[in-house]
């Protein structure tokens, strides 16, 4: 098939439509996403700019106690120690998360602990070495529940940890 056929006007439009949503998907994704930039606002909504460089970044100075809400962290896990972020969660909480670290692979240990239980009962979700991990978890029982990073090596390791759903007080120990 030749393009001979094809009314000139066709092509314009075509044309036309093509650039309007190349304009439409620069100002609503890339550049929320991108450069943190939201002129009309849906970026926001969509949570596209949270994931901007400039977003990644940072360090959220607080975390609103809340439930329902959206979080954002970065740990940095220094070389051979450990360190736990947790959520208080009530009994069949959920909660989706997804972290990344700077590229080093890390122990994780995804956890659950009763409120006030003496006895230092815990639940393990998932026990992994890994530099990324995303997935859900739904609370068995009223406590706190999270992670435990351990960084077996010799440099530090930065993880951005993104997670969302029923919680509360996020905070790292």
């Amino acid at each position: 098939m030749t393009y001979a056929h094809i009314p000139a006007k066709q092509l314009w439009l075509a044309t036309l439509a093509a650039f309007a949503t190349g304009l439409l998907t620069l100002v609503i994704v890339i550049m929320p996403a991108e450069y943190n930039i939201d002129p009309t606002g849906i970026g926001t909504q969509l949570g596209l700019t949270a994931l901007s460089p400039e977003k990644l970044n940072e360090a959220p100075s607080a975390l609103s106690n809340s439930a329902n809400m959206d979080g954002l962290t970065t740990l940095v896990i220094p070389a051979g120690s450990g360190k736990e972020f947790k959520l208080e969660m009530t009994e069949g909480g959920q909660v989706d998360f997804e972290w990344i670290t700077d590229g080093a692979s890390i122990y994780v240990d995804t956890h659950g602990e009763p409120f006030n239980d003496p006895s230092g009962y815990f639940k393990s979700y998932v026990i992994a070495t890994t530099g990324e991990m995303k997935g859900s978890f739904t609370a068995p029982f009223a406590g706190t529940h999270g992670w435990y990073f351990r960084n077996d090596s010799q440099q530090d390791i930065t993880i951005q940890l993104f997670f969302e759903g029923q919680y509360e007080n996020p905070h790292a120990m």
